[in-house]
């Protein structure tokens, strides 16, 4: 098991998303976790991330705000993935990802990763290392939205 501060660091760090100036980004990490009741029925519970397995679901809520004086439109929200996680999806697909650091971003399924040897292939969601929003609808002074998506714990 990884200890809770290595956790914090691994996993909420790395999602300080990046957007226009104006608009500051903030991050929630939560772990799954499923528990029996006394009626035997099995409930999913998110708990804030203190300690983690390979394999265990992870919620990531990503919150942008204008704290501008005015209104902000036609901005992105980046959001890197650490290495310690697998993107499983996100709320609504209309993100866009890059799998080499953030150099160049498309829709999953329109990525190829090059190997040695092999050749070309698919991009897989271990392949991601950054996930990207596009807002264009305008944001108020004060106003704010959440993005979310569902990792993995490699």
């Amino acid at each position: 098991m990884l200890r809770g501060g290595l956790v914090l660091l691994a996993l909420v760090a790395p999602v300080a998303a990046l957007a226009a100036d104006n608009v500051r980004t903030s991050a929630s990490v939560f772990v799954e976790r499923e528990f029996a009741q006394p009626n035997g029925e099995r409930r999913i519970r998110l708990e804030p991330v203190q300690q983690v397995k390979p394999g265990e679901n992870l919620i990531y809520i990503v919150e942008y705000r204008n704290t501008g004086s005015a209104p902000v439109q036609g901005f992105t929200v980046t959001n890197p993935l650490p290495r310690t996680i697998r993107l499983a999806q996100t709320s609504d697909s209309s993100e866009q990802v890059s799998i080499d650091g953030g150099r160049s971003w498309g829709q999953l399924s329109a990525l190829r990763v090059y190997q040695p040897r092999v050749g070309w292939r698919p991009a897989y969601p271990d392949d991601v290392t950054h996930l990207r929003w596009r807002v264009d609808d305008r944001l108020m002074q004060g106003e704010s939205r959440r993005i979310a998506f569902r990792a993995t714990v490699r």
